[in-house]
């Protein structure tokens, strides 16, 4: 079972994030929090339903999202262990090799447990 919430930044959250952000950078991450947790499980739910594992494209296709709302999602499914580089690549629509990624035992768990 996965016991990190999926609301919470997976792991070390990187550059791009503020040690001391101002009070209306914490409310606006607030405010859109309950968005991206949702695409996040969209996006772990398309890859486990796809079987054989999905790109990031082919991901963003399946959830119907901004690209660039989805793509990160991805990511931290990566970082929070539920999603995995399975080692293959495909090409995308630019011609350009991307991840396949595959849910982890640890994915299948969550959903499982989130399921009942």
């Amino acid at each position: 079972m996965v016991q990190q919430d999926l609301l919470e930044w997976p792991g070390d959250p990187g550059p791009n994030v503020h040690k001391n952000a101002k009070d209306t950078e914490i409310a606006a991450a607030e405010q859109i929090a309950p968005k991206v947790t949702g695409l996040r499980l969209k996006a772990l739910q398309v890859i486990q339903m796809a079987g054989q594992g999905l790109s990031s494209e082919q991901v963003v296709q399946r959830v119907g999202a901004y690209e660039y709302s989805v793509r990160p999602r991805v990511t931290e499914l990566q970082r929070m262990g539920l999603v995995v580089d399975s080692g293959e690549r495909t090409a995308n629509s630019r011609g350009r090799q991307e991840v396949v990624w595959k849910i982890t035992e640890a994915g299948i768990d969550f959903l499982e447990n989130m399921n009942g």
